[in-house]
């Protein structure tokens, strides 16, 4: 399997309707340390002028700014193509990733600062991808839900979706005849006169999402076109970090609150503190009654008395 580039796309109005198919969340792409890889804008609005730049466009967050169809910047170029559709394809490209090239950037057309098209996404770099050093990875969230398109491919009634190699019968996860077929949280989708045609969505994916798929059209075992991708799943990068908890307290409302282990260290040395404080009190106004007890029995002890005596006839000693 071999994929070029990524491909993504801003302002497809075909896509942006009742089909559910477009997040606003920013896309992220992983490229491996020391690798290359391209991402490929499709922006509608064509313009000679085009721009790609790093964070804010400008000053020297803007990395290439060109009339030409090719540029090149060091390590950074771009390449653009007009389609009869009205489309225009910005393909920008990465070499010798390091792990300062992370961060957010957008490629469009018209002038960086006021742009009539353009796309945002994030880059991120790693040091241990699954997949190789030789192309960016689109990398999504576990929970969300993910949409991509099926380009290269050619019409055909029957339609399929595969994971892994699509060899044998165990790796394929839709096969059907319609525009619109579901497996579990797996769905493909037909839209005539769409950009792409096919699309794959996975909804709520997880990291055991991660690894190649095959879409395409025909059988999926003897497929007349197909398409290879990626997916890539990572955690939440804004989900809290939780700590190790000893016991819920549930509030009227339901809510359960955990309370942090260290906490409950305090809290017991703290009432192990005033235990023994407690006990201390107690010992020590014990024995100044006893003090007291016995000095007012030597006061009321007549001349000559005992102590035994005193005793015996009723005083009683604090215990």
């Amino acid at each position: 399997m071999n994929i070029h580039h990524v491909l993504f796309f801003c302002f497809i109005s075909a896509l942006c309707g009742d089909t559910g198919l477009v997040s606003a969340r920013l896309h992220i792409f992983t490229g491996a340390e020391g690798g290359r890889g391209s991402i490929s804008c499709y922006l509608h609005h064509p313009n000679n002028t085009k721009f790609f730049c790093k964070e804010e466009c400008r000053g020297e967050g803007i990395l290439i700014r060109t009339e030409d169809v090719r540029a090149q910047n060091g390590r950074f170029s771009t390449e653009y193509r007009g389609e009869s559709s009205g489309i225009g394809i910005l393909t920008v490209t990465i070499k010798n990733l390091t792990m300062s090239d992370a961060g957010r950037y957008r490629c469009g057309l018209g002038t960086d600062m006021f742009p009539e098209s353009y796309a945002d996404f994030e880059v991120r770099v790693s040091d241990e991808l699954p997949f190789g050093k030789t192309h960016f990875y689109r990398t999504d969230v576990e929970g969300e839900q993910i949409t991509l398109g099926c380009p290269h491919t050619v019409y055909s009634k029957e339609k399929f979706l595969c994971k892994g190699e699509c060899k044998t019968v165990k790796d394929i996860i839709i096969e059907t005849d319609g525009n619109r077929a579901q497996s579990g949280r797996f769905h493909i989708i037909y839209l005539e006169r769409s950009i792409f045609g096919l699309y794959v969505k996975i909804t709520n994916v997880s990291k055991s999402d991660t690894g190649w798929y095959q879409c395409g059209y025909g059988r999926p075992l003897s497929p007349h076109s197909s398409n290879a991708f990626t997916v890539l799943v990572i955690d939440d990068p804004s989900a809290p970090r939780t700590t190790p908890s000893v016991f819920p307290v549930t509030t009227n409302q339901g809510k359960v609150y955990r309370v942090p282990l260290i906490i409950f260290v305090i809290i017991a040395i703290l009432l192990l503190i005033a235990v023994l404080l407690l006990v201390y009190k107690l010992k020590k106004n014990k024995s100044a009654s006893i003090m007291k007890l016995e000095s007012v029995i030597h006061e009321n002890r007549p001349p000559g008395s005992t102590g035994v005596k005193t005793i015996h006839e009723g005083v009683i000693p604090g215990r």
